[in-house]
Parts: C-alpha cells; structure tokens; sequence
C-alpha cells in the first residue's frame, strides 16, 4: 500500500534487528523511499553509520493500489490478487482504479535507479543500502534483475529481509547509465535470519 503509517511495535523490533545485522557493512549510501515505514526503517540502520549520506526519493514508494489502499487486507485481497494474476500472465498494465500498474511502477523505478546510479558513479559509492517495500522490490526484481515482469512473483520477501545484489558499472562518467542495460546479479535473496527471533 501506499498509504503512509508508520512502523509498528513489530516493525520497529525488524528494523532494529535489521540495523543490527548491518552494523559492520561498510555503505557508502543509504536510499529510502519516501514513505515514513521506510524512512524510519532505514534511520535504524543509519545509527551504525553516522557519516553515511541518506537520501529519501518518493520514486521508490510502494505501488499504488488506488481505491484499495487503507482497506482490510481480507477484503481487498479478491482484488488485488486479479490484478497480480494479470501481472502474472503478461497483462503489466491492469491496475485498480485509482492505483498503479506494473508498467507505472517500472517507468519510475527505472528513471529512480537511473539517477541513483549515475551518483554512485560519480561519487565512487560501492555499496548502497536501498529501503523500499515489498511490491515494489519485486516490481524491481522483475525489471532489473530477471528482465521479467512476470517473473516478479518468484522473489520472495519479508519485512525487513534483505537481498544483496551486484551490478558492475563502467568508469566512464560521461556514458550513459540505463539500468535495463544493466547485468543485476543476485548474490543473496531473501536473508532473514536476523529476524528469526522476532516472532
């Protein structure tokens, strides 16, 4: 959903155990979406890395489910899940009314991994940290690592899980970035066992 709460009693114990099992990475940036779970979640971890740039860009926020967000999960799951199954079988722009479609969100995360990257470039970044919310990762996962949509449905997720993944850039700063370009490779999917004791 992309209605903004922020983290529970659940998700602030996540975020903590998630700062935790980061403390001793070294980022050169930490990126958030602009929503306040995910901006909460990512301060968490920036206690361990003080000096560490932090970025909030509301192209990474969570996909729209228009009329649906905000409503009991039970009673917007029969719609929601039509429109995953279209996104399943190839139809990337059903969409509720009033929400996103899978097209929508790969424009945007497309133009955001864009400008992300090239700064890396710039700045010499080799490890980021990126804190976004559960659709649009695999809205990501489908666009720049499987090159797939479709495909978007076989990565699995959990709150405050994280996924590790290496992308090579070239060391010209006037080339062009275009991240559909990209090789995305996937180190490390769906690690959660910091979260093993959480409940």
């Amino acid at each position: 959903s992309s209605i903004n709460p922020p983290l529970n009693e659940l998700g602030r114990r996540q975020a903590n155990a998630l700062a935790i099992a980061m403390k001793d990475e070294q980022l050169d940036w930490i990126v958030t979406s602009g929503l306040d779970r995910a901006i909460e979640t990512a301060n968490t971890v920036a206690k361990y890395h003080k000096n560490t740039p932090f970025l909030s860009d509301s192209r990474l926020n969570e996909i729209s489910w228009g009329e649906q967000d905000g409503v009991n999960i039970s009673e917007a799951k029969s719609v929601v899940d039509k429109v995953a199954h279209g996104w399943m079988n190839g139809d990337f722009d059903a969409k509720i009314a009033g929400g996103e479609s899978a097209n929508e969100a790969k424009a945007r995360i497309l133009e955001a991994f864009t400008d992300i990257l090239k700064v890396a470039r710039e700045r010499n970044y080799h490890k980021i940290a990126v804190c976004i919310h559960g659709r649009i990762m695999r809205v990501i996962m489908g666009t720049l690592v499987s090159k797939d949509l479709s495909k978007m449905h076989h990565f699995p997720h959990t709150n405050c899980c994280y996924h590790q993944i290496r992308v090579e850039l070239d060391d010209d700063a006037e080339s062009a970035v275009d991240p559909a370009q990209l090789t995305f490779e996937p180190i490390r999917i769906d690690v959660r066992g910091h979260l093993a004791d959480l409940g």
